[in-house]
């Protein structure tokens, strides 16, 4: 009998980790959250925003106030796509997260070059666990996608913080804006039973 307890054990263990997923977690993409930055308007379209670039240079971004703690997290990942005048010699877009100080060298950034197809869907990522000398992840405060050139147009269709686990049932815990999500870090609705994660806390809704 304890041999056939201990198969199961390891045959449910063994299925956890075939279907590990990493941990992850949406961030909000409203006109209202991203609505600053400069040379660029954003404006909610299907499937995202599209930002509209009005000069040489210019970026959208989101913030946090007050900071907050990503140091549990491993990448944030920025999908861009419907790039259009997105290509060319001087095409370059940049992702880049700044902490508390208002120093432009004390930030993280994932960065496109001129090489890339800027009429594909784009991943921008932002390496969380690079050394960054000076940089306070545990005071993250500013989001922002940077582009050139002048008339650039381009959708984020997600934005999100990731993390790579044993098992994909980790959490982590920071803010999120109200949105509810299951233990592998999918957003679910509000009649969703089980564990749920809300805010960075867990909770059971029967």
């Amino acid at each position: 009998m304890k041999k056939f307890y201990f198969s199961l054990i390891i045959a449910a263990m063994a299925a956890v980790s075939m279907n590990a997923e990493p941990v992850q977690q949406d961030i909000a993409l409203t006109p209202g959250d991203w609505g600053w930055g400069y040379n660029c308007s954003v404006t909610a379209v299907e499937g995202g925003l599209q930002a509209q670039l009005t000069g040489d240079w210019g970026a959208l971004s989101t913030g946090w106030d007050p900071e907050i703690d990503l140091s549990g997290w491993d990448k944030i990942i920025i999908l861009v796509d419907r790039m259009e005048n997105c290509v060319g010699e001087w095409f370059q877009l940049k992702a880049y997260l700044r902490d508390h100080a208002d120093n432009e060298g004390c930030q993280m950034e994932g960065l496109l070059g001129n090489d890339a197809d800027g009429t594909q869907q784009q991943y921008l990522v932002i390496d969380l666990k690079q050394e960054k000398t000076g940089f306070d992840l545990t005071k993250a405060r500013v989001l922002a996608i940077q582009c050139q050139p002048n008339g650039a147009k381009f959708v984020i269709s997600r934005a999100y913080l990731e993390k790579e686990t044993a098992t994909g049932l980790e959490t982590v815990s920071v803010r999120n804006n109200g949105i509810r999500y299951n233990l592998l870090g999918q957003p679910v609705g509000e009649d969703y039973k089980g564990v749920v994660i809300l805010n960075g806390k867990k909770m059971i809704v029967r």
